[in-house]
């Protein structure tokens, strides 16, 4: 799906950060009604899903952090790259979302031989779950496979959601 990028947009691209915005008025084309944060990670995950879908390239969408609509605004992604996630996503299979125990962040993961399908990270913004892309960005890798690992060098507040796996030296994960 991503081959033939370089690394690092390889990485954002798979994750499927959506674009920056466009020369459209996304306000009129893309009613916010369809595509709002959820009460549920798994209903804004839903949302992002109903983005890609409508080819929505808003960065502005409230089911991202405000980091992540910054970051947003500088990126591109084609029609075609987010058919390309979408195309990916359908053929996994999502586990029920991890909550820490302060109810502030959450992950939305996939079985560890999906490996095609890389977690989700959120976190509770405003009385809403919100996708935190740019931590996926740090964190995550791809190999050439487009399997993902972590980046063994990047913290984050999302390992809780990891602990029942362990991970080699390259940061790809296994069940223990």
């Amino acid at each position: 799906m991503c081959r033939n990028l370089d690394s690092a947009r390889m990485v954002f691209v798979c994750l499927a950060l959506l674009a920056t915005h466009s020369d459209i008025a996304a306000d009129d084309e893309y009613p916010d009604s369809t595509v709002r944060a959820g009460s549920s990670p798994s209903e804004t995950l839903s949302a992002y899903f109903t983005a890609l879908e409508q080819q929505n390239q808003s960065p502005d969408l409230d089911i991202y952090t405000p980091a992540t609509q910054r970051m947003l605004r500088e990126w591109v992604t084609t029609a075609a790259q987010m058919n390309n996630l979408l195309s990916t996503y359908r053929r996994c299979h999502a586990e029920k979302a991890r909550i820490d125990s302060r109810q502030r962040y959450a992950v939305i993961r996939y079985p560890v031989d999906e490996r095609q399908c890389s977690p989700w990270f959120f976190e509770f913004v405003d009385g809403a779950w919100a996708m935190d892309l740019t931590m996926m960005q740090r964190a995550i890798r791809f190999g050439r496979d487009n399997a993902w690992r972590f980046d063994r060098g990047a913290d984050h507040p999302y390992d809780f959601a990891f602990a029942d796996w362990a991970f080699d030296s390259n940061g790809f994960p296994r069940e223990r």
